[in-house]
């Protein structure tokens, strides 16, 4: 099941400035200031699991984003309730992320 336009609309309004999502394959890419952070995937995110998102093995059950791939926090639509957290965790995440390399130019 793909995710839906509603939902991924709905992520970006609870998540807030400096969040964007990338559409692949029905499913999408969620960046924090041009970094990913995390998988909008089935109508669910999921966050990238880094040193900086470790702390949500408390309170995050871990899923695939699709059949065979690694695992992620899952973050429920409940604990999207109180989102602040969740979003300190991928602005760390970004802020860990290495900038991407210019392209060489032939």
């Amino acid at each position: 099941m793909a995710t839906s336009k509603e939902y991924s609309e709905y992520i970006l309004h609870v998540l807030g400035d400096g969040f964007s999502l990338k559409s692949m394959f029905g499913e999408y890419c969620l960046y924090y200031m041009g970094k990913t952070t995390a998988f909008v995937c089935d109508n669910r995110l999921l966050i990238k699991p880094t040193k900086q998102s470790v702390h949500l093995d408390e309170i995050c059950e871990m899923q695939e984003a699709y059949p065979g791939s690694k695992l992620y926090y899952l973050v429920t639509d409940d604990q999207l309730s109180e989102p602040r957290g969740f979003i300190e965790t991928m602005k760390a995440i970004s802020a860990a992320t290495p900038d991407k390399k210019p392209k060489k130019k032939h």
